[in-house]
């Protein structure tokens, strides 16, 4: 199958880790023998050229182009929204590529309904399938508030089908008007080539973290719906738990107990991962976490939010689900297991082979399987 993605979710030279988990999942589609090109527009006020393949953040095994657009942000003036401005130069930068290489496909594969929107906008003349991944509950609605009514439903319209990453995300689609027929439930996945535990003691010897503390790590973005500062202050009686934060944000993050805070190479995460003792997110919302399946994936406990789409990805013989605004109950969580070793340990072990549901390449043969018998 010949597939072409839109994303403006796309690692580059300039952002290495910006949409590492769409990279990844582009890859297994080429792997399993799919044709992929990608068209991956980014905004110029970054850069002033036009490049074809020019990647330092792995092995591409796409053909990726990566037109500069002018952006316009999101502002809302009066009854519009200055985001329309910027989709104009994508939808003409999609449709660009597009003609000018003579790209050949049979499917388009959209990751986020912003790129959908614009794929229906740039391609339509070429009468060929749209398919949108969507994980985020937040996108949806966003995205209506920028058209009216009746042009929100006639460009959704023209999308054959949906990825959603959990059944929250479904329903969301399903309230916005797409027929539920369109929609295929598939949570995010984790390459376990990339994503391996790895020795505990080798790991806080190569990194030079303490052999003799408990460790938690967190991996997001250092924001307020994410929760770093509720873990640190679930930390406030806990003098011998050390901590990593993993990322980057607004919040600023500064105690004695943080052995690391800062972004890292997709290939190290692992790394901090199993130098680790218990993966911990308070988030207030999510569509599927691929941290928490990476930390799973390296044997890792989780301690996250009872909300839906957590409860969706979590097992509960592996993670304890707590209200992601209570500090006393992710402090209480924590303590329940640094006091338990056997605990600990086991909860490690139940995670690690919950995450084997999780496969990457798996997903991929679904999506793929999906376009080809219900789209194509």
């Amino acid at each position: 199958m010949k597939v072409l993605v839109v994303s403006n979710n796309y690692p580059s030279t300039e952002s290495p880790t910006y949409g590492i988990f769409v990279y990844n999942l582009i890859q297994q589609f080429v792997k399993i023998g799919h044709e992929v090109t990608v068209i991956a527009p980014r905004t110029i006020w970054k850069k002033s050229k036009y490049t074809k393949n020019n990647v330092d953040y792995g092995d591409e095994l796409a053909t990726v182009y990566r037109p500069y657009v002018i952006s316009a942000s999101n502002k809302q003036i009066l009854n519009f929204n200055t985001h329309l401005i910027g989709e104009i130069f994508m939808v003409r930068a999609v449709r660009k590529v597009v003609r000018e290489e003579n790209i050949q496909f049979d499917v388009v594969y959209a990751h986020f309904l912003v790129n959908g929107i614009i794929a229906v906008k740039a391609l339509k003349k070429m009468g060929k399938p749209i398919v949108v991944a969507e994980g985020e509950l937040k996108n949806i609605n966003k995205r209506k508030k920028y058209y009216s009514d009746k042009e929100y439903q006639e460009l959704i319209s023209k999308i054959n089908g949906f990825i959603a990453v959990s059944p929250q995300i479904e329903q969301n689609l399903i309230e916005v008007g797409v027929d539920e027929s369109k929609i295929m439930v598939s949570p995010n996945a984790v390459n376990f080539d990339q994503f391996a535990r790895k020795d505990k003691i080798e790991m806080r010897k190569k990194l030079g973290f303490p052999l003799n503390k408990k460790i938690i790590i967190f991996v997001g973005r250092f924001v307020h719906d994410k929760g770093p500062l509720r873990v640190l202050e679930a930390l406030n009686d806990l003098p011998d738990v050390r901590v990593i934060f993993i990322g980057s944000g607004a919040q600023v993050l500064n105690d004695k107990k943080i052995l690391f805070k800062n972004r890292v190479p997709t290939d190290d995460v692992h790394e901090f991962l199993s130098a680790s003792d218990i993966f911990v997110l308070p988030t207030l919302h999510e569509g599927s976490c691929n941290a928490i399946v990476e930390a799973m994936a390296c044997g890792l406990p989780i301690i996250s939010s009872d909300i839906p789409e957590i409860k969706f990805q979590c097992d509960h013989k592996s993670s304890i689900l707590v209200d992601p605004m209570n500090v006393q109950e992710i402090n209480k969580a924590i303590k329940s297991l640094i006091s338990d070793n056997r605990k600990l340990t086991d909860m490690g072990s139940e995670a690690y082979e919950y995450s084997r549901k999780f496969d990457i390449t798996t997903r991929a043969r679904k999506i793929m399987a999906y376009i080809s018998d219900n789209i194509l």
